[in-house]
């Protein structure tokens, strides 16, 4: 949806205060990160929060899209809404009496590379927290009528009307990115999977990517290490490591040449999404790349902000998109703008679709051509850093951002070592990974019903 992708502007001060405050501090002074890999393979990250009295807990478990085929996708975002309905050892109700126990702030949900179960309890019930977590994530039950609960639910989301429309762009635009790539895909459940899979598909898929050796449990928050990995074994005990099925990844694809999507909406105004291939966060790149993206759309102070909203009054909406994916992902440049400019009346209003694309790419272009000035490279850095200090605002999001980082083959020293790699970023390696990397593109146009045959 258009406020969870969208790039948020923050001002330069905000963006300063968060990394003096957030990723400035002495290496003395930051709380020591232990990971452990237990007997049966479960990955344990523990970081020591002393003082708050609460506790996080996110359990990754890799069970994303590339889990996935074309003919069951959708089926781990299924999986993923059933873990908390109840155990083979404990009914629905049971779960969730527990889960009210040990403060309500308790859910699961998929992700294009991780399914994740995350908690916030005090100190006194983490013990608690951790038994029904263990328990969630080695034995689930998928009732029937569950099952078909939670399949009307899925059906309610894909019914006409409750569609974002920037989202289905979006989808639209990743189809157009990739061939073979579980992140073309919409991020949702597929309608087939939704009506076909069974309570037995489901436990299939469960058994085969729900094992201690596929998952990666992240704990920050006021507990000490020792007792959070003596509960992480306790909670897994017994439960031994089982053979993952082949894991054939996902292969680096190109565009060979520019794509187009057109379509009519009943809109007022114009949609346009530029996209391009980029690196996963494991490529040396990853760190240029976003520097980059941010440069040419992230924030106020952007190339794209200066100049298709300040200078020629272009859009209301302006920004870039670059996902924090394990595989191949994509930058994507969008415009939400007014189809025509205004004129003198008793003449034909203007179409300026074709101004605003051809703008967009003469500031990709600039990119490309010209170095970065300090002054650009130092904002993009700022804003680029200060926004991942803003995501660690949040203990659990502090605890999701290690184990993501695990769970995806980075790394938890990843999160730590992030602001010191864009740091590093040169104008020379803007340029470099900007012509290395904006090139072909595909690109999402949504018109107006009633305009559109004007713009043809």
């Amino acid at each position: 949806m258009m406020k969870v992708l969208r790039v948020y502007f923050i001002s330069l001060l905000l963006v300063l205060t968060c990394i003096s405050t957030g990723f400035a501090q002495s290496d003395a002074a930051k709380p020591r990160i232990v990971k452990k890999v237990l007997d049966n393979g479960l990955t344990v990250i523990v970081k020591r929060e002393e003082g708050s009295g609460l506790v996080a807990i996110v359990a990754l478990i890799r069970a994303g899209a590339a889990q996935e085929s074309i003919q069951n996708a959708g089926i781990g975002d299924f999986v993923s809404r059933l873990l908390l309905a109840g155990t083979r050892l404990k009914s629905a109700e049971d779960v969730a009496s527990i889960a009210d126990e040990v403060g309500g702030n308790i859910g699961s949900g998929w992700g294009p590379d991780v399914t994740e179960i995350r908690a916030v309890t005090t100190s006194v019930k983490f013990n608690q927290a951790m038994n029904l977590i263990g328990e969630s994530l080695t034995e689930a039950d998928f009732e029937d009528k569950w099952v078909e609960q939670q399949r009307g639910v899925l059906k309610n989301a894909l019914a006409p009307g409750d569609n974002d429309i920037f989202e289905n762009a979006y989808t639209d635009l990743r189809q157009l990115l990739y061939e073979d790539n579980g992140y073309r895909r919409p991020y949702k459940a597929r309608e087939r999977t939704i009506s076909l899979a069974t309570p037995q598909d489901l436990k299939r898929f469960f058994s085969a990517y729900y094992v201690p050796n596929n998952i990666v449990l992240s704990i920050v928050g006021d507990v000490t290490v020792d007792q959070a990995i003596d509960r992480a074994e306790k909670a897994f005990a017994g439960v031994p490591p089982a053979r993952l099925p082949i894991d054939r990844g996902v292969p680096d694809e190109t565009l060979d040449h520019c794509k187009l999507h057109a379509s009519e909406e009943d809109l007022s105004t114009a949609y346009l999404l530029v996209g391009w291939l980029a690196p996963g966060v494991g490529s040396p790149d990853y760190p240029a790349v976003v520097v980059a993206a941010n440069a040419l759309g992230g924030g106020k102070g952007s190339v794209m902000f200066r100049d298709l909203r300040q200078k020629k009054g272009m859009g209301y909406e302006i920004g870039t998109i670059y996902p924090r994916s394990k595989y191949q992902s994509h930058i994507v440049a969008y415009v939400v703008t007014d189809p025509f400019k205004a004129s003198l009346p008793a003449m034909e209003p203007k179409a300026v679709l074709d101004d605003v694309k051809n703008a967009l790419m003469k500031d990709v272009d600039s990119l490309k051509d010209q170095p970065l000035s300090q002054a650009d490279l130092d904002r993009a850095k700022g804003y680029t850093i200060g926004n991942y200090a803003l995501n660690h605002q949040h203990m659990i999001d502090r605890a999701y951002l290690l184990g993501w980082s695990e769970a995806v083959g980075v790394g938890y020293e990843f999160d730590s070592r992030y602001a010191d790699e864009v740091e590093k970023v040169t104008a020379a390696d803007v340029q470099r990974v900007a012509r290395k990397y904006f090139t072909n593109y595909a690109s999402v146009l949504l018109l107006p019903k009633s305009q559109s045959a004007q713009l043809q």
